[in-house]
């Protein structure tokens, strides 16, 4: 049984589309969740801006933790994580620091690749990680 489950999520409707499996793995396996959004670095802003945009680390942030309360309302033990850089390279190096059992993702994110194609950061991760990779095609 799998007690730590990453779900890498992108931000899209259709990336999150899995989270109802899920919340049935992990039921079934009493496992905790792990949910991940992975950015890409932002250009720095000039020092003179004086009306910033949040950050994207805050925007992922405030989505992980709107669907993290979400899940803990069904009873789950969920915690979150937001990295910058290349999706698949920060996937596959979250998994190993949290000790995942289990690595839970849609076959293609918000990019629109068509549904027949294995989406290149679902392809990376699962042919380069050490854990089984389960991957839900939306």
């Amino acid at each position: 049984m799998s007690k730590v489950i990453l779900v890498p999520l992108d931000g899209s409707q259709v990336a999150a589309s899995i989270l109802q499996q899920v919340v049935t793995l992990a039921r079934s396996s009493e496992a905790r969740l792990v949910l991940l959004t992975v950015g890409l670095p932002m250009p720095v802003p000039p020092p003179e801006a004086s009306e910033l945009p949040p950050s994207r680390t805050f925007q992922a942030e405030a989505y992980l933790d709107h669907i993290r309360t979400s899940l803990e309302t069904e009873g789950l033990e969920v915690s979150t994580m937001v990295c910058m850089g290349d999706p698949a390279t920060e996937i596959l190096r979250c998994a190993a620091q949290q000790q995942v059992d289990l690595i839970v993702i849609n076959s293609r994110g918000g990019g629109g690749a068509p549904v027949s194609f294995l989406g290149s950061v679902a392809d990376k991760v699962a042919g380069a990680a050490p854990v089984p990779v389960i991957v839900y095609y939306a």
